[in-house]
């Protein structure tokens, strides 16, 4: 099974912390970034420009959630 790169991303920067999971395809990356984001957004975390990039293990970026848009 792929590996994904989850890093959260601001309009002016990429936040250093990143979590790699192990997961079935390309929707399952997209569930669990939705789960980043809700968890997240419980946490306070709620600028607009914030969202979720993702990517996959040749570093390319899959997709990206932004947080207000994100799981509604």
């Amino acid at each position: 099974m792929p590996q994904y790169s989850f890093t959260i991303r601001s309009s002016d920067h990429e936040h250093k912390a990143e979590r790699c999971v192990v997961l079935q395809d390309v929707s399952a990356a997209l569930d669990y970034a939705c789960r980043i984001v809700r968890e997240l957004s419980a946490k306070g975390y709620n600028d607009p420009g914030l969202l979720v990039s993702v990517r996959n293990e040749m570093r390319e970026i899959v997709l990206s959630v932004p947080f207000l848009a994100a799981c509604a």
